[in-house]
């Protein structure tokens, strides 16, 4: 009896995560005048300038959001968090170290839709449109270093 009843205890615990529904990723969505009931935010984005001096800009918006930063020899890749509210994204990037004794600084950035809608091969195999690109705020945690403004867009 205990050993059949083992048996069916190793059978239900092995199964049985191949019998459960599958997870759906969640989207976060952000309110745009066209779509009211909100649009998906995730993919990644490239700011389409530097930074400062020769640095760029790539950062994901996913579950586990990360960044690069790439120029100047300089090559760094970091983790961020992000969430949105009504119509803007708010992104907090982790200090990440770059090699060689240097690293990126620990920043928070803010962002909000900007231009059209992408609604084309992703988008439109979906039928949702995406944000196309971003107006975006850099904020530094360096003293006496000025925010930047930069767009970003969708790769």
């Amino acid at each position: 009896m205990l050993s059949s009843l083992m048996r069916g205890l190793r059978l239900a615990l092995c199964a049985g995560p191949l019998l459960a529904p599958p997870l759906l990723a969640q989207d976060t969505f952000v309110v745009v005048p066209d779509h009211p009931q909100g649009i998906p935010v995730n993919g990644c984005f490239r700011a389409t300038q530097n930074l400062f001096g020769p640095y760029r800009l790539t950062f994901c918006l996913e579950r586990r959001g990360t960044y690069q930063v790439r120029g100047g020899g300089l090559m760094c890749d970091g983790r961020l968090f992000w969430h949105t509210a009504g119509r803007d994204i708010f992104i907090d990037l982790e200090r990440a170290s770059c090699g060689r004794g240097r690293a990126w600084e620990e920043a928070s950035i803010d962002c909000r839709h900007s231009g059209n809608l992408l609604t084309q091969g992703l988008g439109r195999a979906a039928g949702i449109p995406l944000l196309n690109s971003l107006r975006c705020t850099y904020h530094p945690s360096v003293p006496n270093v000025s925010r930047r403004n930069f767009t970003a867009v969708r790769i």
